[in-house]
């Protein structure tokens, strides 16, 4: 009988392993390597989006601190030096809170001498000027907390000058101290003081529309397309109808209108627009939105008109109705949320249209009457979306010196001179 020697095979058997070892080591080192690229992949495809730029969710805010559905939040405020969001429910009249993890933290109602905000803005040392709407018990009125949310101050506006039925909706405070209120049932802004004095109303001056038009309280319009809600089944009743009952929750300029019907030139006068919403930039130049003529206009900080943009329409680039303003002094930008074509305009600072977001829906990315937005320390908007009853917080990624954007070649300078002022409305 053959004998096999022992140590004969004994080397075949350890090249077999190193060789094993080698490849199980590469298999996982390709693996390692790759890991990278899948996660872009996987990064690109959630960024991907109808529109010029890439949007993401970043966050969808559905309830209050209480733990119960958000009920038709009209506003939004960013305070940047404590990284929280503040949102204003039209739907019970309260004040709520978030941390910067989106998380519910507190809310302000009428413990603390709020009843029916419209506005809110934080300023840096922690104060907040809530613009409120008339109710049983008070009148319209600016109502100052300082940051542990208790009252300071009540100033009644109606006892200012051309103030008899001034209902406040939106305020912001600027460089100097000085507190600019915009609201309805008047033309221009109101400024006051630090102190909460009246000093004077700033107006600006163009054409508006001889015939206002008369509010439209039926049947929020249902449209299709992407992002559009699905019909109902099995008789269940729809969601228009059942906000159609919830309207008489909302204050009056929140609710939705006709679209404007476009009359002939001569139907235009000249005078005092009326003021949707006012911003105050960290620069001290003053930004107003007009609803009624779709336009902003600029303000230096001594409150010299320089330009005005924007046009009125349904298409790409006009605003229908216009109801919120966001200035994002980093990117140069200014952002316009447009209430009944569901989306956000970009501006560059020059007024130049550069593109726009949005559309109507339910699905996340998409607004039902979208009515304002903020910029958050991050530079995401978080937009009320007012219908939906939920806020959302969405990173939009651009450049906004990237001249792709925006169907015009004009120059920043021609668009300026294009729509230079005719006037300082100042008074």
């Amino acid at each position: 009988m053959q004998i096999i020697n022992p140590h004969f095979s004994q080397p075949l058997f350890v090249g077999f392993v190193k060789l094993v070892s080698r490849i199980v080591f590469l298999f996982l080192l390709a693996s390692i390597l790759s890991a990278p690229a899948l996660r872009a992949q996987s990064a690109q495809s959630d960024e991907a989006s109808p529109w010029a730029v890439p949007v993401k969710m970043v966050s969808i805010i559905k309830e209050d601190d209480q733990g119960l559905p958000l009920k038709f939040p009209s506003f939004v405020f960013f305070d940047k030096t404590m990284d929280e969001i503040y949102v204003v429910s039209g739907g019970n009249g309260r004040i709520n809170l978030y941390g910067a993890d989106y998380f519910p933290r507190i809310s302000i109602g009428a413990g603390r001498g709020v009843d029916a905000p419209n506005g809110i803005y934080v300023a840096a040392d922690g104060r907040l000027y809530i613009c409120q709407g008339p109710t049983a018990k008070n009148p319209p009125r600016l109502t100052v907390l300082n940051a542990a949310f208790f009252p300071l101050q009540e100033i009644l506006l109606q006892k200012f000058p051309e103030a008899d039925s001034f209902v406040p909706s939106r305020v912001s405070v600027g460089r100097n101290g000085a507190i600019y209120i915009a609201g309805i049932n008047s033309r221009g802004v109101m400024v006051l003081d630090s102190e909460g004095n009246f000093s004077h109303w700033l107006k600006p001056q163009d054409k508006i529309w001889a015939e206002e038009e008369k509010d439209d309280y039926s049947k929020l319009p249902k449209e299709s397309g992407d992002g559009a809600d699905a019909p109902k089944e099995n008789g269940e009743i729809a969601e228009e109808d059942q906000q159609e009952t919830e309207l008489a929750n909302l204050p009056d300029f929140l609710r939705p209108k006709k679209k404007t019907k476009l009359a002939d030139e001569e139907s235009k006068l000249f005078g005092p627009v009326q003021v949707t919403d006012v911003v105050c930039g960290a620069e001290g130049y003053v930004y107003l939105l007009s609803e009624e003529t779709s336009k902003v206009y600029v303000y230096n900080p001594a409150e010299e008109l320089l330009f005005s943009f924007g046009k009125k329409g349904g298409s790409s680039g006009k605003m229908s109705r216009p109801r919120g303003l966001a200035v994002d002094e980093k990117k140069k930008c200014i952002y316009v949320v447009d209430y009944m074509r569901h989306t956000i305009l970009v501006y560059n600072f020059a007024g130049r249209f550069l593109f726009e977001i949005g559309g109507k829906g339910s699905a996340p990315l998409w607004f039902n009457f979208p009515t304002a937005l903020a910029l958050n320390r991050q530079g995401n908007m978080v937009v009320a979306d007012l219908f939906n009853q939920r806020v959302q917080v969405l990173d939009v990624r651009f450049e906004a010196g990237f001249s792709l954007f925006g169907p015009s070649n004009k120059s920043d300078e021609e668009n300026k001179e294009e729509n230079k002022p005719t006037g300082e409305g100042k008074e």
